[in-house]
């Protein structure tokens, strides 16, 4: 007999409308369960990427305070820095206060810069000058505010003295800025740094050093890098100092959503297993259903390896086709992500104002690489089932039928 083309069995194997309509079942379904583990470990991925560019759009690589609180940016501190090759350091003046507008107040923390080497610094962009102050959104939208409108700020001066009464200063929102974090966009403002000194009677001390070492608008890089960054910095500087990377404010979250990824990985595996049942449930239908054909046709000359080869290459098919439909559903929902209400996030209790979508390479070739491996499982269960029945088995019962 000559050998029956893939596509010739194929039309025997979906002859009939039940068969197909199992087959489409079966599809949807797989391609169902690989989108959902698919997005999962792309919301997680997200949450992690957009939660560091997010702090390190506020804090730089590395956080230098000191014990005492305000430092003298020097000649000697200068020095030790540089000895660090940084590509940018930002000096800055950290103080608490309220922001009012219209009575409405917040509790902000107020960051005075040098708007050039801070925006060198974290890649936010933004110019500030005397008299002007830079909001987050998340801010703006809790006072109503947009840019050209008024907002005062009330700065403490301490109780040593009766004539340390709060000071009020009327600053005029020139820019609304995104870092991406609720709490910091809902928190931090930034002034001028030499207008907040000024207030504090500080004179050319600060309290917080921004340090940078690679290009902020660049992909983030490698925490182990930092480390060693960190390391560096705290060997040069006096015990005086603490040196914090910029996710050490969250690394109980980060380390959270490691553990996180590694178990729903595991649990999420029983959808793919449910899926995997309806695909043999089809193999088996398929077996029992075509029988007849199948043995007779082996009956005639078709070998079982041809068979065999059948089936493999169709479960191969299937698992590449629920892959690609799988892709398409998991970019659909990072579309509705940032663009349907319904799927926006609270800020507050998730950290981030928006999630979305990211995928390595490894979160592909984990996720489809599991999924194979079940779809093959399947087809091995298929194979036995047409290696265990004998040829005579199948025409005695196809002509006692």
């Amino acid at each position: 007999m000559k050998s029956l083309s893939y596509f010739s069995l194929l039309k025997i194997v979906l002859h009939g409308r039940s068969a197909g309509k199992i087959l489409l079942a079966t599809f949807f379904s797989f391609t169902f369960s690989i989108a959902v583990i698919l997005c999962t470990f792309g919301l997680m991925d997200g949450f992690d990427y957009l939660l560091k560019s997010g702090l390190r759009h506020s804090s730089g690589d590395l956080l230098v305070t000191s014990k005492k609180g305000f430092f003298k940016w020097g000649e000697d501190l200068k020095t030790s820095i540089s000895s660090t090759d940084p590509l940018s350091v930002a000096p800055v003046v950290q103080t608490e206060a309220f922001a009012l507008h219209e009575g409405v107040s917040k509790g902000v923390l107020v960051r005075g810069v040098e708007h050039r080497n801070f925006s060198e610094a974290t890649g936010v962009k933004f110019e500030v000058k005397e008299g002007e102050i830079v909001i987050g959104k998340e801010l703006a939208l809790a006072l109503k505010v947009k840019e050209g409108d008024d907002i005062a700020l009330t700065f403490g001066k301490g109780n040593e003295s009766g004539e340390s009464l709060p000071s009020v200063k009327l600053f005029k929102v020139s820019d609304i800025i995104e870092h991406g974090i609720y709490q910091k966009d809902l928190r931090i403002v930034y002034i001028d740094r030499t207008e907040i000194s000024k207030v504090l009677d500080v004179g050319d001390w600060i309290n917080l050093l921004i340090i940078t070492f690679k290009d902020p608008l660049k992909p983030l890089v490698d925490l182990e890098d930092i480390k060693k960054s960190q390391t560096q910095i705290r060997e040069k500087l006096s015990s005086q100092f603490y040196v914090r990377p910029f996710w050490s404010e969250y690394s109980y979250l980060i380390e959270a959503v490691k553990i996180e990824k590694l178990s729903i990985t595991l649990i999420l595996q029983l959808i793919v297993v449910v899926a995997v049942f309806n695909i043999i449930a089809f193999v088996i239908y398929i077996m029992e259903k075509k029988s007849q054909d199948f043995f007779f046709l082996r009956a005639i000359g078709l070998s079982l390896n041809q068979l065999v080869y059948f089936w493999f290459i169709s479960m191969t098919l299937l698992w590449v086709f629920a892959c690609a439909g799988a892709y398409a559903l998991s970019q659909l929902f990072n579309w509705g992500l940032a663009n349907l209400s319904f799927l926006q996030i609270p800020g507050e209790i998730y950290v981030l104002s928006a999630l979305q979508i990211k995928l390595d390479t490894t979160s592909y070739v984990t996720v489809y690489l599991l999924s194979l491996f079940w779809v093959l499982l399947s087809g091995i269960i298929g194979h036995w089932r047409l290696k265990r029945r004998p040829i005579m088995q199948g025409l005695r019962q196809e002509f006692s039928a």
